[in-house]
């Protein structure tokens, strides 16, 4: 049973989502601590004026080492009315807008108070369209204990994995011994970034998958 493991960012790109559709269980890793500049609240469009940040505030006074699960989103601003008017002002062009953006509107629309639940629905939504079938399952609900590659083989182990399918940005701290010692096969990812029609100009890699999709070019990550 191959096994991917991953935080769950939001909407992220699609090289992720390639993982996840080469495995048969997504573990999300929720319980690792949230990282202010990085990916777990935050992602990129391609815009009239360029690639663009849509990021979502959180709660961070006093919770610097917050795990991910326990992130809450902070209200303090009408950051939902401006993603959906970035998202629009971006896509309304495009043919896959009209099918895809109520469905991103009414995720909006739920108004979530914890980050995790919002990027869930977000990954939901994008592993329907994309035909991706392999169920997520929540590092918090498996009571697995260790850190690093400790942590992860023990994950793969808790849900009967044989193989943990991991991507290259990995290979600076991955302990592929600890995984050997359990009897676990590392598969590292190879992903060739599709490329496929865009508004704006020339192509963007490494967009969010959301650009992807509302671009049509079809079921395919």
């Amino acid at each position: 049973m191959v096994v991917t493991i991953h935080q769950p960012d939001f909407i992220p790109w699609l090289g992720f989502f390639d993982r996840w559709s080469r495995s048969d269980v997504y573990v999300v890793l929720d319980t690792v601590q949230f990282i202010r500049r990085g990916w777990h609240h935050r992602d990129r469009i391609k815009t009239p004026n360029g690639p663009r940040w849509l990021t979502v505030p959180v709660a961070k006074k006093g919770r610097f080492e917050q795990r991910i699960a326990d992130t809450l989103i902070d209200e303090s601003s009408n950051w939902r009315a401006k993603h959906l008017s970035t998202l629009r002002a971006a896509y309304v062009r495009t043919s896959g807008f009209a099918g895809l953006f109520p469905e991103v509107e009414a995720i909006y629309g739920r108004n979530h108070r914890r980050l995790m639940d919002h990027n869930r629905e977000f990954l939901e939504l994008i592993a329907g369209r994309l035909g991706i079938t392999a169920p997520m399952v929540l590092a918090s609900d498996l009571g697995v204990a260790g850190s690093r590659s400790e942590l992860l083989a023990g994950l793969v182990e808790a849900v009967g994995g044989d193989v943990y399918l991991t991507g290259t940005g990995a290979r600076g701290y991955l302990d592929e011994r600890i995984f050997g010692e359990r009897c676990i096969e590392v598969r590292w990812q190879e992903f060739d970034h599709p490329v496929y029609p865009q508004l704006f100009g020339g192509f963007e890699p490494g967009m969010s998958a959301l650009d992807y999709l509302m671009n049509g070019p079809g079921r395919q990550a």
